[in-house]
């Protein structure tokens, strides 16, 4: 009874180190933000950023787009100078730029001269 416990118990630790708390949705673009709040991304989110010679602050972290891969694996896709927009249920997109989805919303794009 007491080795059937033990086998229990290392089976179950053995499993939370494959696990994170909810993975991203493969094929999914989400910003830095939300990554967080879905996961424990922080690390991945630094290391995709170093990957591509990114600074890794943390308005850096917040506001940058990735896509999400097989896995719960991450790849940086770009850093949104403008902010980053998301949390529902479609992609994540940077503010104002229509190939990130601003104008597929239905949102305004703003264009500086």
């Amino acid at each position: 009874m007491v080795q059937l416990a033990q086998v229990a118990i290392i089976f179950a630790t053995a499993l939370a180190g494959f696990t994170t708390a909810d993975d991203c949705n493969r094929g999914g673009i989400y910003c830095g933000t939300y990554l967080q709040q879905k996961g424990d991304y922080r690390t991945k989110i630094i290391e995709s950023l170093r990957a591509n010679k990114m600074p890794t602050d943390d308005n850096t972290v917040d506001q940058s787009l990735f896509i999400c891969l097989e896995g719960g694996d991450i790849s940086f896709k770009e850093m949104c100078s403008r902010g980053c927009i998301g949390g529902d249920t479609n992609d994540d997109y940077c503010t104002g730029s229509p190939e990130s989805g601003g104008e597929k919303r239905g949102l305004p794009v703003v264009w500086e001269a």
